[in-house]
């Protein structure tokens, strides 16, 4: 007997992926994210799925990881928001030979989009990491500014600029490398709330915009002015 295809839930955005059996089949472009997929897998990186080829349907055929997946942004405790850093320091440590990168004098390949959305979760904590539709070469404090906008929910009135920066120290001590500490991690967030706040509102997603600029507005205002603790 055939099995049966289910449609994920959880994430933001996941249009036509489903899983079956034990496979998750889903769009994905042919390049970039099967060429590293597979490298992650020989570099022995546990933290993402593996890819298993094409169906004939022509979607990525990858293994599925058990756990569940947030559908909005929210409320981590601290050991979510450094086991979440620590996830990302793992991805980008095994990424950093990958070819892609040497070619393009790149320190690292930025998942571009590792928010709680696409993280896989196994008793609270990130386990792993999912949707490789943004992959590119860049390096680690871009990646992390997107990253600790999204997992800190950075512009978010529940928290105070002082408590952000607090959970932000908490982030930053997580991804462990003294060359991106809490301050150049929070430049690179203001950064990537505008570029997303600039590309959504070019793209005519007005609701992301708004969220975004917003969020930029209030970062400098409680944040970005203030001094580390």
């Amino acid at each position: 007997m055939d099995e049966e295809e289910i449609s994920l839930s959880g994430g933001r955005f996941t249009p036509g992926v489903v899983r079956l059996g034990y496979t998750v089949r889903r769009p994905l472009r042919e390049g970039l994210a099967e060429s590293l997929l597979t490298y992650l897998e020989i570099a022995g990186f546990s933290g993402a799925p593996r890819f298993r080829g094409r169906d004939d349907k022509c979607r990525a055929v990858l293994t599925y990881i058990e756990g569940s997946v947030p559908s909005e942004l929210g409320h981590f405790e601290d050991a979510a928001l450094a086991a979440a850093a620590g996830l990302l320091r793992r991805f980008h440590d095994a990424t950093a030979g990958f070819p892609a990168v040497g070619e393009a004098a790149a320190e690292v390949v930025c998942h571009n989009d590792f928010s709680p959305t696409n993280a896989v979760f196994r008793d609270g904590l990130p386990y792993a990491v999912i949707d490789f539709d943004t992959l590119a070469p860049g390096t680690r404090l871009w990646d992390l500014g997107y990253s600790a906008f999204t997992w800190l929910d950075i512009g978010n009135d529940d928290y105070s600029g002082a408590e952000q920066l607090r959970r932000l120290a908490v982030f930053a001590d997580g991804y462990g490398l003294a060359a991106c500490p809490a301050e150049a991690i929070l430049s690179h967030a203001v950064v990537r709330q505008n570029a997303l706040a600039a590309k959504a509102r070019a793209a005519g997603q007005s609701d992301i915009a708004e969220w975004a600029a917003v969020a930029a507005e209030w970062t400098a205002r409680h944040m970005a002015s203030k001094s580390m603790p």
